[in-house]
């Protein structure tokens, strides 16, 4: 829901303050890094060393992470969620109260299938997910989601499924559908790292 943030403040906040600003573009997804919900890194400093992540991906407790096979698909943002029209508003026009979650829609291709069973268990879970580009960047957010704090959090996840195998068949390759929730707003406090050398290569123990 919008919130008015009444009353307002004395003057609009600014928004582009630099006449050439440097162009933000993440690029493919290729890899998501899931982990439990509240989860972080202390600084992007530490997320940048691959060991860091090899403590992440062996541990036995909630601060363990799970890295995905390659993926292939898309985030489609939320549409505005309108009220009225028509008749109920005025001029026809409705009111925006909010946005709808955000959601990624892709495929797992050619995976074994008890990699696919192992993942198929985080459906049960409460997550949150850093996203991987093709040059081994991470998409994260700098401040948790509707909290406080700073560091490295991931993205909050709902609705995650994983589904079972489709064949490829003659002229198509074997996959299986992946399929989750970002809720409205997740981008506003998102950064992207430096690139790696080493996060496409990060596999669990």
């Amino acid at each position: 829901m919008i919130t008015t943030g009444c009353p307002k403040p004395t003057y609009m906040a600014s928004a582009v303050t630099s006449l050439n600003p440097c162009p933000s573009e993440f690029g493919q997804i290729q890899k998501f890094i899931f982990w439990r919900r509240g989860n972080k890194i202390a600084s992007i400093a530490t997320a940048l060393i691959a060991t860091t992540w090899t403590t992440l991906l062996t541990a036995t407790g909630n601060t363990k992470a799970i890295v995905t096979s390659f993926v292939v698909g898309k985030v489609t943002p939320g549409e505005a969620r309108e009220s009225g029209g028509g008749n109920e508003s005025i001029d026809g026009i409705p009111t925006v109260v909010g946005l709808n979650p955000s959601v990624f829609e892709g495929y797992i291709k050619q995976q074994k299938q008890d990699v696919i069973k192992s993942l198929k268990k985080l459906a049960a879970e409460t997550l949150d997910v850093l996203l991987i580009n093709e040059n081994g960047a991470f998409k994260y957010l700098d401040t948790q989601y509707n909290g406080v704090g700073t560091g490295v959090y991931g993205i909050p996840v709902n609705g995650l499924s994983i589904g079972d195998l489709e064949f490829g068949d003659f002229d198509g390759e074997d996959r299986n559908k992946i399929k989750f929730y970002m809720p409205a707003n997740w981008s506003d406090n998102s950064e992207i790292s430096a690139d790696t050398a080493f996060a496409l290569t990060l596999v669990n123990s």
